[in-house]
Formats: structure tokens, C-alpha cells, sequence
């Protein structure tokens, strides 16, 4: 694992919560945006706040994809764990600790390709959005839990009109 640069922690979830705010912000500006075409009458401003909306959905989906990875984790943390069972401290053996590095040898291979792709997918976010995020304070959210898979049904008519509810909101 020396051969190449490791992720780091720090940094994603520094820059992940400075997108946070940044969403709020953006999401803010809208609001304000908004108000002023329903107060002022002015359906000029209408055009602004399509752009900041579609601007935000980007921000929006940079850390939905941030948050997938992390997801990603949690999972392969979750299968390690539940491999190895619960572990008797007082009886802990030598073929216990040889069958739990056996069991995580293939796991670190996963979670370093995660760490890789967390890395790039870092550097993507900070090209896009690091001069609009530099000066900002983090906003310290609670990742939402991932959602249940959805059991794909036959669409009913009435229900083919009605959009795919989306993922839980990213401001707090």
C-alpha cells in the first residue's frame, strides 16, 4: 500500500462539509431570488434562479456522490464486522486472529479501490468547486442513511406521471 497516495480523511470531509454550506447558500440565494420575483413582480430575475437551481442540483449531486462512497464503506465495514461474529476477548486463539486476517485480506483490496475512487472523485469536486468553497466555514450535517433499495413494480398510469421521490434532502 506504500506505492500510492492515500486519501485524506481530514480533507474529504473538510471539503464535503464546505460543499454543505455551499449548497445552503446557493439554496439561499434562490430563496431570495424567488422572493424578489413574487414581491417586485420582475420575470426577469425568472431566468437567475432556473440557473442557480440547476447550479445547485450540480452541487447537490457532487455530494450525493461523495456520500455514496462513504455508503460504500459503511457497507464493507458492515460485512467485515458481521464476518467475524463477536469476538470473546477471554478465549481470543491463534486461529481465531489467522481466520480474521484471511476473512479482511480481500476486504482491504475493496476499500482501497473505494479510498482511490473517494481520492479522484476529491480531486474532481475541488477542481469544480474549489475557488467557490475555499473561504467557507464547514456545515456539519449527519450523512442520512442509505436508502432501502425500491422493489421495482409495474407502473400504474396514474403513478408513471408522478416523479420517483428523490433522496433525502442535502440542507439541514
Amino acid at each position: 500500500m506504500g506505492d500510492h497516495d492515500l486519501l485524506d480523511i481530514e480533507e474529504w470531509e473538510l471539503v464535503l462539509n464546505k460543499m454543505l454550506m455551499f449548497h445552503f447558500n446557493v439554496s439561499e440565494e434562490i430563496k431570495s431570488v424567488v422572493q424578489a420575483i413574487r414581491q417586485e413582480m420582475k420575470p426577469e430575475l425568472i431566468p437567475l434562479a432556473e440557473d442557480k437551481a440547476t447550479f445547485g442540483k450540480s452541487i447537490k449531486m457532487a455530494i450525493r456522490e461523495m456520500w455514496s462512497l462513504e455508503y460504500e464503506i459503511e457497507e464493507l465495514q458492515s460485512k467485515f464486522s458481521h464476518s467475524i461474529g463477536t469476538v470473546d476477548l477471554e478465549n481470543l486463539d491463534v486461529d481465531f486472529i489467522e481466520d480474521m486476517m484471511l476473512k479482511s485480506k480481500p476486504l482491504q483490496s475493496v476499500l482501497c479501490d473505494i479510498r482511490s475512487r473517494q481520492k479522484v472523485k476529491l480531486e474532481e469536486t475541488k477542481k469544480a468547486f474549489g475557488d467557490q468553497i475555499k473561504d467557507l466555514e464547514p456545515k456539519k450535517v449527519t450523512r442520512p442513511p442509505k436508502a432501502a433499495p425500491v422493489e421495482e413494480k409495474p407502473a400504474e398510469p396514474a403513478a408513471a406521471a408522478v416523479e420517483a421521490p428523490a433522496a433525502a434532502p442535502v440542507s439541514a
